[in-house]
């Protein structure tokens, strides 16, 4: 039974943005941002992040959390995601919660002449690297890792998961995570463990390049829920497509990270009322 259908679907996509991180010199400005200080241990982890500002106050009270853990209900005709990653050269950061890779995808926007000053013309932009959901384009804004995974399976954590976190032109949002089980070394990854700086937020500029969509499953059945961010401002009303199969990465390549970042997943949270669903 088709219980939900493409154009139902479409409803989904409503989504927040991430805001921007408070910046200022002056002592009170500075026990602000102090405030805003998160973790995934001790008094600013995730247990407490509802009550460091009120700007958090969803991580504690929020009625659609992620993760989650995913058992569907039943399998539905969704949209089928349609993948068009172009390679860039890699742009790799430490923001001290993650490893996090800015993927540059250029718009490409039409102009019009008008007395030799040129003018935009209202048009869907045309994004280089993007995801199609329906006729909608997002485009492909980073990706970033966490261990363990922040969703499980039917009660099982994996090894890592990376999220592909894409915006259409009116600032929804769409992320899609993949599960990363232990097994052979994942290459891409190898590459942003060998050239994300030491220093915490600085963009490691290299001329290697990398494609996303070497992060994908060749299978692009995935599940589908209403959620969250999984970090503080834990905005709710974010698109969750959760790949059903997993990629490989090396324990070692654990190792390693976790060495950099540490456990950066946040706890499971409560579906309550909300479906999960499986594409078909």
């Amino acid at each position: 039974m088709k219980a939900v259908n493409r154009l139902g679907v479409s409803a989904f996509f409503a989504l927040t943005l991430f805001p921007a991180l408070l910046q200022a010199s002056t002592l009170k400005d500075k026990q602000i941002r102090h405030s805003l200080h998160w973790g995934y241990s001790g008094s600013a982890g995730p247990e407490h992040w509802g009550t460091l500002a009120n700007k958090f106050v969803l991580c504690g009270s929020g009625m659609r959390q992620s993760p989650v853990d995913i058992e569907y209900d039943y399998s539905v005709e969704l949209y089928p995601l349609l993948f068009e990653y172009q390679p860039v050269p890699l742009k790799v950061v430490n923001n001290g919660h993650t490893l996090q890779v800015n993927y540059d995808s250029p718009v490409q926007q039409k102009t019009v002449s008008i007395g030799g000053k040129s003018f935009p013309v209202k048009s869907r932009p045309v994004y280089n690297s993007k995801l199609m959901l329906g006729d909608v384009p997002y485009k492909l804004l980073q990706f970033h890792f966490h261990t363990p995974s922040e969703h499980a399976v039917t009660g099982e954590r994996y090894a890592m998961e990376v999220h592909l976190v894409h915006q259409s032109d009116d600032g929804n949002l769409a992320v899609v995570g993949v599960l990363l089980k232990r097994g052979a070394k994942n290459q891409l990854l190898q590459k942003v463990l060998d050239n994300v700086s030491g220093t915490i937020n600085k963009v490691n500029v290299t001329g290697i390049m990398v494609n996303s969509a070497d992060l994908l499953p060749d299978k692009r059945q995935y599940f589908h829920y209403s959620g969250s961010l999984t970090t503080p401002p834990c905005s709710e009303n974010v698109n969750w497509l959760v790949m059903k199969d997993a990629m490989e990465v090396s324990g070692q390549q654990v190792s390693r990270f976790t060495q950099l970042i540490g456990a950066n997943a946040r706890p499971l949270q409560e579906i309550l009322w909300r479906s999960m669903l499986l594409s078909e």
